[in-house]
């Protein structure tokens, strides 16, 4: 039997020349406390080039404003990093988002609106897989009160409910929820910046899961 861990943390005094210069400079710019450094961080640095890439990402993409404010960004990183299951790299990026003035009820909307996503991406995403009309007159009846009165408005639902229909797999869902969102006042550019949030936190999530 294999003694080798797979994909372990590893520890920092344990750490190769390539290695710690990597490390190092994630650890500057995620904004990390050198003191606490979580240990998704520990686990990408089995592969420097990865940690290399995600750093740069995280920090030109998530980590600054645009189209999209700064908080809204970090609310919905750590929504997708709860969705994928990573409870540490959730924390991280609610974490950010609270020193923000973030409140706690915001990031556990989210994370609600996410959860309702998901039940009607379940639902629909049958309709696209089935090879036939016959379900097409049913009517989920699924309850939805987060779709339709979010404190933080429906324009950062539809936000959240298109990163989440899109990592879900369901077209029909995503096609609405883009037209829903534009009919808000939503930008191209706003969902891009989202998509690409939820892109970026879905790859951490992937690799650190394993």
């Amino acid at each position: 039997m294999s003694t080798t861990n797979w994909l372990p943390v590893l520890s920092a005094d344990s750490l190769d020349a390539a290695q710690q210069k990597v490390y190092d400079r994630a650890v500057k710019k995620l904004e990390i406390d050198p003191e606490n450094v979580p240990s998704f961080v520990l686990k990408m640095v089995n592969v420097p080039d990865l940690l290399k890439d995600t750093y740069m990402n995280v920090s030109r993409h998530i980590l600054t404003g645009g189209a999209l404010k700064l908080e809204t960004k970090l609310i919905i990183a750590a929504t997708v990093a709860g969705h994928a299951g990573n409870e540490e790299i959730a924390s991280f990026f609610a974490d950010k988002a609270r020193a923000l003035e973030v409140t706690d009820e915001q990031l556990y909307e989210a994370a609600g609106i996410a959860a309702t996503s998901t039940s009607y991406n379940f639902y629909y995403k049958f309709r696209s897989l089935f090879e036939g009309q016959d379900f097409e007159g049913f009517n989920p009846g699924l309850r939805a009160s987060l779709f339709m009165n979010p404190t933080q408005g429906k324009a950062f639902a539809e936000l959240v409910n298109i990163v989440i229909s899109t990592i879900n797999g369901c077209k029909s869902c995503v096609n609405g929820h883009v037209h829903d969102a534009l009919g808000l006042g939503i930008t191209k550019e706003q969902m891009d910046e989202a998509l690409r949030t939820g892109s970026i936190v879905m790859a951490m999530s992937t690799f650190c899961n394993a």
